[in-house]
């Protein structure tokens, strides 16, 4: 973890350091991560906004939040169209692929 390597006397900015560690995990840039989850209802629609949630990043993972198995069905058959979508906000492979997770109400 390189913000945490010099030794400084100087403060260092929180933002910078959690960006540094997202880098380690492997995990995309916040600002990707803001950006799908600011854009979620414009990538899947507003009828499935209301059911399917983006949640975090993991790696290139998208993990999204569904209350009902039926919905993770309708996300694995949109899945290919959903990262194309995502791809074209946040650039090439940031996102590969999209995981599901059920919590129900």
């Amino acid at each position: 973890m390189e913000a945490l390597k010099a030794v400084s006397s100087e403060p260092i900015h929180l933002r910078s350091v959690l960006e540094q560690l997202l880098k380690d995990f492997g995990t995309p840039d916040i600002k990707i991560v803001t950006s799908i989850v600011d854009q979620w209802e414009e990538i899947v629609g507003v009828d499935l906004a209301a059911k399917i949630s983006a949640v975090a990043v993991s790696g290139s993972d998208l993990i999204v939040r569904v209350d009902d198995p039926v919905w993770a069905s309708q996300i694995s058959w949109l899945e290919n169209q959903l990262l194309e979508k995502i791809t074209k906000l946040v650039g090439e492979e940031k996102i590969t692929s999209i995981r599901v997770r059920t919590t129900p109400k």
